[in-house]
C-alpha cells in the first residue's frame, strides 16, 4: 500500500479535476459541472513542492490559492521573540491561504514537510468564481468556519488539557483526516517530527517522546521511528474525553 501522507498523485500532472481522486474532498466538488472546465483552464498544477521549500512566506501579497494533492504541508507564525508557532498540518485536499483572504496578505508561512505536490488558483480568478457561484461562496463559509472551529479546539487542548490527552487528540485527528481520504486510518506515516508536533500541542519535545512510549507501553498504539498504528483507538478516545467523540468516526 501506499505511504497514507507522502502518497504522489497518480497520473499525468495534468489530470483534470472530473479525474482527480481528491475530487470529493476538494472544494472543485463544489463547482458546477459545466464550470468544471473553466475551473481546469486557470488552475496550475505543475509546480512540484520539494522538502522544506516554502509554498509563501509572511507578508506576502496573496497572489494564489492553494489546494494540496500530495504530501504533507506545514504552517507557522513567528512570534515577537522569533519563535516559531506551528498552526497546522494540511494534507491532500486541503486549502491553504484562506486565512489571507481578508487582507490579501498571508499572515504566517507555509512549508513542505517532504516532496509534494499542489494546485494553485490565480487569486483574481478565484473571487470571480466565487462572485457567480452562490454554492462555492456557502463552501468558502464552511471551510472557514471549520478553520475557526479547528483553532478553537487548539486553544482548548493547550490550555486544558494535560499532556497525554493532547496527544491523543492529535493522533485520533489525524486519523480521522486520513480516513476520509480513503487511507488506513489506523496506519500511517508521520510526515512531521516530534519538534513540530510538540509546538503544535504546546509540549515539549521530552514530554511528547515520554507520551509516545507510555502510550506504546499501554499497547494503544505502536510507535516504529515515523510509522505509527493504532491498537485501542477506543482507548484513546477516553483519554481525549466525550467532547471528542467524532474523532473516532472514520476509523476502524
Amino acid at each position: 500500500m501506499n505511504d497514507p501522507i507522502s502518497i504522489k498523485q497518480s497520473g499525468s500532472p495534468q489530470t483534470s479535476c472530473r479525474d482527480c481522486s481528491l475530487l470529493d474532498l476538494c472544494f472543485a466538488h463544489s463547482v458546477a459541472e459545466s464550470r468544471r472546465d473553466e475551473l481546469d483552464s486557470i488552475i496550475n498544477r505543475k509546480r512540484p513542492l520539494d522538502k522544506d521549500q516554502h509554498l509563501f512566506h509572511a507578508g506576502q501579497n496573496l497572489k494564489t490559492i492553494c489546494v494540496v494533492r500530495s504530501g504533507t504541508v506545514k504552517t507557522y507564525q513567528i512570534s515577537p521573540d522569533g519563535d516559531e508557532m506551528v498552526t497546522g498540518f494540511h494534507l491532500p485536499g486541503e486549502m491553504i491561504g484562506l486565512d489571507a483572504i481578508g487582507s490579501e496578505r498571508h499572515p504566517g508561512f507555509a512549508v513542505a514537510l517532504e516532496d509534494s505536490h499542489y494546485c494553485e488558483i490565480p487569486f483574481r480568478d478565484f473571487k470571480n468564481m466565487l462572485d457567480k457561484s452562490q454554492q462555492l461562496n456557502h463552501l468558502m463559509l464552511q471551510l472557514l468556519s471549520a478553520d475557526m472551529a479547528e483553532m478553537r479546539e487548539l486553544l482548548m487542548v493547550i490550555n486544558r488539557m494535560e499532556a497525554r490527552a493532547r496527544v491523543a487528540v492529535f493522533i485520533l485527528n489525524l486519523s480521522r483526516r486520513l480516513g476520509r481520504r480513503g487511507h488506513d486510518a489506523n496506519r500511517f506515516r508521520l510526515a512531521m517530527d516530534r519538534r513540530d508536533i510538540a509546538n503544535y500541542l504546546g509540549l515539549t519535545i521530552e514530554t511528547v517522546s515520554r507520551t509516545l512510549s507510555t502510550m506504546q507501553k499501554d499497547e494503544l498504539i505502536s510507535v516504529h521511528g515515523k510509522r505509527l498504528s493504532l491498537e485501542n483507538p477506543e482507548a484513546l478516545l477516553e483519554i481525549a474525553g466525550p467532547e471528542h467523540q467524532d474523532l473516532l468516526l472514520d476509523t476502524g
